[in-house]
């Protein structure tokens, strides 16, 4: 599963290559993969839309789009999951099986949404709806690793609220947002914690 690290490596490929592009027709080829609204809702605000910017929280992918004239138009949000892909294509390609959306811009380029497993999700909202109101999970985050609401103080203080394992813990997107399987493995063996350690029977150091 794509975490924090990967799915900002995927907006910065976005944010380089999709900025300016306005979004001509879209595709849905598997209606479980649009979240909100419904998919003929959905194709009718994303269609025209230009991209501004693209923004991330946690593992959630934003798009800011506007209009051709530059006034507000909405957001497209997108979350991976397990297996999700956006891969950017500048000229005609096969369509792969696993393909779920598509995103036809001018002069045959094309951002297409891969999902093996399914899971993955997308959102459009107006430009008056705030994405972390409507968007599940969005608006219950916890803060980013590399943030300054994130600290040492603020993580003890989260640990002794409740009694589980620490694994459990660091993975809950509620306390700290992005983290997933791997990189809480990683920081836990650096660390020399096991895993299974109550949160509440560990010290600050």
């Amino acid at each position: 599963m794509p975490e924090l690290p990967e799915v900002e490596t995927v907006r910065r490929g976005l944010q380089q290559f999709s900025i300016n592009r306005s979004i001509t027709q879209v595709k849905v080829l598997r209606t479980s993969t649009i979240a909100r609204p419904d998919v003929a809702d959905f194709v009718q605000g994303v269609t025209g839309a230009v991209i501004k910017q693209w923004h991330r929280r946690g593992k959630y992918l934003l798009a800011e789009c506007i209009n051709a004239d530059q006034t507000p138009r909405g957001w497209l949000g997108v979350h991976l999951r397990m297996t999700g892909q956006l891969l950017w294509l500048t000229g005609p390609q096969e369509v792969e099986k696993h393909a779920r959306v598509r995103f036809l811009m001018p002069e045959g380029q094309e951002l297409r949404f891969i999902d093996q497993r399914t899971f993955g999700k997308m959102w459009w909202l107006s430009d008056t709806e705030q994405p972390e109101l409507i968007i599940g999970g969005l608006g219950k985050l916890g803060p980013e690793p590399f943030s300054s609401e994130f600290s040492l103080q603020y993580l003890i203080d989260r640990l002794q609220r409740s009694q589980r394992q620490i694994k459990a813990a660091i993975l809950d997107q509620t306390v700290v947002a992005g983290v997933g399987n791997i990189y809480a493995d990683e920081a836990l063996f650096l660390s020399g914690i096991q895993p299974t350690s109550v949160t509440t029977e560990l010290s600050p150091n």
